[in-house]
């Protein structure tokens, strides 16, 4: 338990944690993954295990400058940053570290392993994909040893009731065509996504349960940690209840209180 408000779930190898909004640290057994840190306590990098840190985009909800500080903590740091953050956003001395990433990529990254951990296999090889967001950056796949991971960014159906029918119809177009590309980038090697962070945004008002909908049923995941609740955490309990999500309700994951913690 973390600061008393932790709940944890064990079932595996991999610990997940919700920092907040769309902020999640990943913990696997080669390395640890943070994704679109803006807010929270930020993690205390585990000695000689490599981390790698992703910015799906450049809106203030997703990306903190506190992300650079990371890498006083340690020398086996990686930044995947979507190309749409201004370069000068990225301090100088850490552009070495640095990769940036526009939609449509496929790219591989190696860090090295130090300590105890190096004693059997000194390099860690994580794989990254990124599609094209309907909003701004990309979203990621990860593929790091036998775990893959996807986070949406804000890749998603934003169907606004205050926009017009056209707009909304586009939307859900681009989307429909992004998690087409991801499934079959997913069927290519017949490797399900084991974990899957989405958006839940109960701004869409009658709309919010759209986009983890035609996620699950286009691409799917074993376990999906909705996130982008804007505060409101109640909208994972109503998308439980969703007669759509009957065929993967006890896959979605998490309550929404920050600082929570599953092991999967």
């Amino acid at each position: 338990m973390i600061g008393g408000r932790t709940q944890l779930w064990y079932t595996g190898e991999m610990k997940i944690r919700l920092i907040a909004h769309s902020g999640f640290y990943a913990e696997l057994p080669e390395a640890d993954l943070l994704f679109d840190y803006y807010y929270g306590e930020l993690p205390v990098p585990d000695p000689g295990k490599p981390l790698f840190v992703f910015v799906s985009h450049r809106h203030a909800d997703h990306f903190s400058e506190k992300i650079f500080d990371l890498a006083e903590q340690t020398e086996q740091i990686a930044y995947i940053i979507s190309d749409d953050v201004p370069l000068q956003k990225i301090p100088e001395k850490l552009r070495g570290k640095t990769l940036r990433i526009g939609a449509g990529e496929t790219r591989e990254i190696g860090l090295e392993k130090t300590g105890k951990s190096a004693q059997t296999d000194r390099q860690v090889r994580l794989t990254v994909r990124s599609f094209a967001s309907t909003d701004e950056g990309v979203a990621f796949l990860v593929d790091l040893g036998a775990w893959r991971l996807y986070h949406a960014g804000d890749l998603n159906n934003w169907h606004w009731e205050e926009e017009g029918p056209a707009w909304n119809a586009d939307q859900e177009r681009r989307y429909n065509k992004a998690l087409k590309q991801l499934a079959a980038c997913v069927a290519a090697d017949g490797k399900q996504v084991d974990v899957a962070f989405v958006p839940l945004d109960s701004r869409l008002g009658a709309s919010f349960w759209m986009g983890m909908d035609a996620y699950m049923r286009t691409v799917g995941a074993a376990h999906v940690f909705p996130m982008h609740l804007f505060g409101d955490p109640g909208v994972i309990r109503r998308m439980r209840h969703m007669p759509c999500a009957a065929p993967y309700a006890d896959r979605i994951l998490g309550t929404g209180v920050e600082g929570e913690e599953f092991e999967l």
